[in-house]
Formats: C-alpha cells, structure tokens, sequence
C-alpha cells in the first residue's frame, strides 16, 4: 500500500499522470521459508532469464526449465516445457454427465530414489534427537552457499535424458528403413510397443483426473 499512497499523492502533486492499481499476493511460504542462499539465488535468476528469452521468441505457454542443478552453474542447461505436453485429458463419458478437465499429475514421492533412501537412514535418529541445522540468515557466502540440496543430487539430468532419448529413437528409425531385415522391423515394432504400454501405465489413474459437472 506503500506505492499506492505514494502516487496518489504524487498525482494530486502533477507529477504522476498514469494510472496504477494494487494486486495483493499472498506470499505464506516465501515468507516461512529460509533467507535465500547463492544457489537460490542463481536458480531463479537462470528461471527469469529463460523466461524473457521464451517470451522474447514468441514461446507462450512454455514453463521455464534449468537442469543439471548439481553440476557449476556454468554447466546448467535451460530450456523451454509446453504446458500441453504436461497436461492429461481422458475421454469424456458416452453419458456426457461430466466434463474432464485438463490436469497435471503430482509426481509422487520416488520410494526407491536416493533422497527418499537417505532420509530413511536418518528417519528414526529425527524421531528421538534434535538434529535441525540452520546455516544461519546470511548464505550469500561461506560452506553452505552454494550447497545443493539432496534431493536435487538426486535427480538424473532430464535435458539430458531427453537428448539421449531422440539419440536412440533416430538410432532405431536409421536401422528400420525400407530394405532393412524384417526381423529388425519385428523387434523393433514390438519393442516399442511394450514401451507404449508401460508409459501408459505410468500416465497415472484415470480417476485422479477431476471431473467438472455441467
């Protein structure tokens, strides 16, 4: 309300012609949440610029992307996700009671992964000790800077993986060209169908998408 107060009386001064209307944010975790450290800091100023260079190119509807989050900052890799290919709409119903809507499915916590595993090493030491650290309000410099968290060192490269996922399929479709061994095709056509079953297997639950009465 600061700014609000300040242009009204700047507009009854003549110095401010234009027209400004306040938006209130409710901002609950940013203002829980720790003092932003030199990693924070730099993962959302790589977020911003990717942003601006999307928009700049005319990309809307794109979520900025920055992988590689364990690896120097100057070994980051940006990119761009269409909101769609996240996005999942079944079918709507014969009877036509209800009208899915487009939703993004929660990723779940990884049982298996390493974050999950370490956590579970320390789970019952939590339960009986105190054993909160808190480096402290000032982590623009010093050990814990540009410390990243577990659960980030965790994560497999996903720009990467991507890239190495068009390596291979170009792979297959170089291999399976007309004139090629039918048994390639054969391997090849089956293969990749059992993968279409599983991705669709792991799209989710049908009934985790929330349906709209009309």
């Amino acid at each position: 309300w600061l700014v609000e107060d300040e242009l009204k009386q700047r507009k009854k001064q003549g110095t401010f012609k234009g027209s400004f209307s306040p938006v209130c944010q409710f901002i609950g975790y940013q203002a829980r949440c720790s003092v932003p450290s030199d990693f924070d800091s730099d993962y959302a100023y790589t977020l911003g610029a990717t942003s601006s260079m999307l928009a700049a190119s005319g990309k809307s509807g794109y979520m900025a992307i920055v992988s590689d989050l364990s690896q120097p900052v100057q070994k980051w890799r940006a990119g761009g996700v269409p909101f769609t290919a996240m996005l999942s709409v079944p079918a709507s119903t014969a009877s036509g009671s209800f009208q899915p809507r487009p939703v993004i499915f929660p990723h779940r916590i990884d049982l298996d992964g390493a974050a999950f595993k370490l956590w579970c090493s320390q789970r019952e030491q939590c339960a009986k000790l105190e054993m909160y650290e808190n480096p402290g309000p000032i982590q623009m410099s010093g050990p814990s800077a540009a410390h990243v968290s577990y659960t980030i060192m965790a994560k497999f490269s996903y720009l990467r993986e991507l890239e190495e996922l068009r390596k291979h399929l170009s792979a297959v479709h170089t291999r399976c060209r007309p004139g090629c061994d039918p048994r390639t095709v054969r391997v090849a056509r089956q293969s990749l169908a059992t993968l279409n079953q599983i991705l669709d297997e792991l799209m989710g639950p049908s009934e985790a998408i929330e349906q709209r009465e009309k």
